[in-house]
């Protein structure tokens, strides 16, 4: 701070920017945290003073926002004018927003005023001051600054700020399934349905399989390729867009794996062939989950041309194995690419005899005069020498996988290509620590090396360190198949596997008790029928399950391993259609059902793949069921426009805060409903990390978000499924509901009437407990918050239960957020 006199200070702008903003945020001055004290614009305008001649509104030059409320008004004047102006001012600024608030209740009461010669502070409703001091007497360990700290240091505002906040607490949340049973409600799980069984071979082949001969069987056979691709609705390939438009000086060209070629990754490869090949780092990015693997592994075993096939060695490093940190990993990469180069090239042995003279000739050559002089003593001892030297050299692997590329690439005169596989998995920081490993072992190597990474890490730090070393470089894009699509080719392979491996027949019993006999290859038919019962016309169900699976292939071949198996699923109705039976239509509050319990018999938080939004802790701050609400609602409002990074949808969590504080919700709760939905999957965090969400970060809404928000809040089945679960802070609504629970522990099943009646009782608490909100803090705004669109929608969802004349919801709509 700077402790000029009078004239030090030139205008009302230099004494904010040099005395009022420093003193209320330097640490050795009033040391109020900086994210608490917002700018003129936070606060809209209104009129005031009308006796200082003033007839338009106006800003307060700077509040102090705590625990979601204003208790700090400043006004910061020229030093021509006098302070006192700016008191009254503040007072009467101060005076305006309490009278938003509950009669008895004044958050706002601290008022601070200065024109840089005197600075004034005192509480709103006093005509005088009561601290009056000069501004160059405020400077550390003086007297005068000890009085205005007495008065408004930041531990008197935060105990003020707490106080406020304790008169509006809710009380502890109550979750009903612990009055209606406790954990063993949800942890009790349902018997998966009677096909599960005999199903589980395929689908352990095709939908979720590790094994090497698995892998090649899908890279073979049920490869889609990029003419196969069907498109999404223009809804959801906004909503799923993989990647933001890349940069003016980013060179992005498109993989289009067809069923025998690639041509963009040939070319590049074939160019490389005739050059000095003396390393060659090619990036190839995209979403999580988008194939790039499989597209490798493909690639590799079907793509690549015939004749220059035993002149390329192969190996795939997996870095899902890779140490928490990969700052200084390179005995780990060594380590691994030789288990690699091993296990992808099986006429290689990298062990025998010959191999290991050859990997470390150079070695060799370079002790040739030692081992002469062991020859003058013995044969023996020239042979012991060379053995243990080799032997040294190989539990080096640093050493032993320089020695293995250079014998590949140098004696042998090949081509060896390293992949770098699911780097994109990894949080940021790895993914760049993983580029300049990728950088250290190319140079070490001189191989040809394919580095996956995420297509925003990319297109984010092309520019900057590490990755503007690439900049010249052509980055490769992949973009996923459709769910469906995946789907339809793996089923495809699953019936064929059915039809051949199946026994003649199989009995089973389902769901509705009626004991049935199969012939073979009737259990494919359940397959197809599910199939089409999901994907075959565009609906609800189909869009649903691609905005939660995100377009990560993996986690949608997951889903609809647990619709297939669910005991939820009634497999009388399947099984009449594949036997012939006509079209069966499986409602879409059964697929949202299996999506929320799995094989559990109620939903929580871990039991399935759809998210409870109005989540919160009892521990919070100031707990109350519409924070995640809020939250998603801002993401979803805003992920058309550029935040804080420069990318689409991404803002920071600062931001969200801040504008959600202004609403009355504690910052700190914030940050914890951020941090419980990038954990269920519902936002990304601009790090990669599903954990230890901060402050500083950025987040966006993924598509699971936005369907939870605009699609899930007007179904009965989700907003009933969340009940068990839900933290309710009045007691009376928390037992009403624990008996709806109860009534489905005892009958195991329970009908839409019943689910209705539960989801009445809830909307009836929420909506009374956001007019409390609404009553508590002024500052919300009508119709335009996520409270106000939640509540409209379940309110809409009963309105069409009780009345079934009404119109049903239009699901073609799905951007009206």
């Amino acid at each position: 701070m700077t402790n000029a006199p009078a004239t030090g200070f030139i205008n009302e702008a230099d004494v904010e920017v040099k005395f009022a903003f420093p003193l209320l945020s330097e640490p050795h001055l009033l040391a109020i945290p900086p994210d608490a004290i917002k700018p003129k614009s936070y606060l809209a305008p209104t009129a005031l003073d009308k006796k200082a001649g003033r007839t338009t509104g106006y800003f307060p030059d700077a509040s102090v926002w705590l625990h979601g409320h204003p208790v700090l008004i400043m006004e910061v004047k020229d030093p021509k004018v006098e302070s006192e102006v700016g008191f009254r001012e503040a007072c009467l600024y101060a005076r305006h927003l309490n009278a938003r608030y509950q009669t008895g209740i004044n958050p706002c009461r601290y008022v601070l005023a200065t024109n840089g010669i005197r600075l004034l502070g005192g509480i709103w409703d006093q005509e005088l001051p009561v601290v009056d001091e000069a501004v160059a007497d405020l400077v550390p360990g003086s007297v005068a600054l000890e009085r205005l700290g007495g008065l408004l240091g930041v531990a008197e505002l935060s105990d003020h700020a707490t106080r406020v906040a304790q008169s509006f607490s809710t009380g502890r949340g109550l979750r009903p399934f612990n009055l209606a049973g406790g954990q063993a409600v949800l942890a009790g799980k349902r018997p998966l349905n009677s096909f599960a069984a005999d199903l589980s071979p395929i689908l352990r082949r095709y939908f979720s399989s590790r094994g090497e001969e698995d892998v090649r069987e899908i890279v073979e056979r049920a490869y889609v390729s990029s003419a196969e691709v069907t498109e999404y609705d223009k809804v959801l390939e906004a909503l799923l867009k993989d990647r933001g438009a890349p940069r003016r000086d980013t060179i992005v060209k498109t993989l289009s794996p067809g069923k025998h070629d690639e041509d963009l990754l040939t070319g590049t490869l074939q160019r490389y062939d005739a050059g000095d090949r003396g390393g060659q780092l090619q990036i190839i990015q995209g979403g999580v989950g988008s194939g790039k693997s499989l597209f490798a592994r493909r690639y590799r075993q079907v793509l690549e041309p015939t004749d220059v096939k035993s002149s390329h060695y192969w190996a795939f490093i997996n870095f899902n194995g890779s140490p928490p940190s990969l700052a200084g990993a390179e005995g780990w990469l060594a380590e691994t690419f030789l288990e690699a180069v091993s296990r992808d090239n099986p006429g290689l042995d990298i062990f025998e005899g010959q191999a290991l003279r050859g990997i470390f000739s150079r070695r060799i050559q370079q002790r040739r005069s030692y081992y002469e002089q062991m020859a003058l003593i013995s044969p023996a001892d020239e042979i012991r020498a060379r053995a243990e030297d080799i032997a040294k050299w190989q539990e080096d692997p640093i050493v032993f996988a320089e020695g293995v590329s250079q014998y590949l690439v140098g004696s042998l005169s090949k081509t060896l290509i390293v992949v770098m596989d699911n780097v994109d998995k990894l949080d940021l920081q790895n993914q760049l620590d993983a580029f300049q490993l990728t950088l250290w072992f190319m140079d070490r190597s001189k191989a040809f090396i394919i580095l996956q990474m995420r297509d925003e890490t990319y297109e984010r730090f092309k520019n900057r360190p590490p990755l503007d070393t690439y900049r010249s470089g052509i980055a490769f894009h992949i973009s996923p198949p459709r769910f469906i699509d995946v789907v339809k080719r793996r089923l495809e392979l699953g019936v064929e596997y059915l039809g051949e491996h199946a026994p003649d027949r199989q009995e089973y019993v389902l769901d509705n008790g009626a004991r049935v006999v199969l012939p073979k290859g009737a259990l494919g038919g359940f397959l197809t029928a599910l199939y089409g019962a999901l994907f075959g016309r565009r609906n609800t169900v189909s869009r649903l399950l691609e905005a939660l699976a995100g377009r990560d292939v993996r986690h949608a071949l997951e889903m609809f391993v647990s619709i297939v198996t669910s005991g939820h699923l009634s497999t009388s109705a399947i099984t009449s259609a594949a036997r012939g039976g006509g079209e069966v239509r499986i409602q879409e509050h059964t697929i949202i059902k299996i999506l929320m319990r799995t094989d559990y018999n109620f939903f929580s938080q871990t039991s399935g793949f759809i998210a409870n939004i109005f989540h919160y802790e009892n521990d919070w701050d100031k707990p109350n069921n519409f924070v995640c609400v809020e939250a998603l609602y801002f993401l979803s409002l805003n992920r058309k426009r550029s935040g804080e990074l420069g990318l689409q949808g991404y803002f920071a969590v600062s931001t969200i805060s801040g504008h959600l504080e202004r609403m009355g919700y504690e910052p700190k709760d914030v940050l914890r409903a951020l941090d419980y939905l990038n954990k269920a999957g519902l936002i990304v965090a601009d790090n990669f990390r599903t954990t230890d969400l901060t402050a500083s970060q950025s987040v966006k809404i993924l598509a699971s978000g936005f369907m939870h928000l605009r699609v899930l809040c007007e179904r009965i089945e989700y907003l009933y499924g969340i009940i068990p679960v839900l933290p309710i802070s009045d007691n009376g609504a928390a037992s009403e509901l624990a008996r709806f629970v109860d009534i489905e522990v005892q009958k195991k099943e329970v009908g839409a009437y019943h689910k209705a009646k539960a989801v009445q009782v809830l909307y009836d608490f929420l909506a009374g407990d956001f007019e409390r909100l609404k009553l508590q803090n002024p500052f919300f705004e009508e119709d335009t918050t996520g409270g106000e669109y939640v509540l409209k929608a379940m309110k809409r969802s009963l309105d069409r239960f009780w009345d079934k004349s009404a119109a049903p919801p239009d699901d073609t709509q799905l951007d009206l957020l």
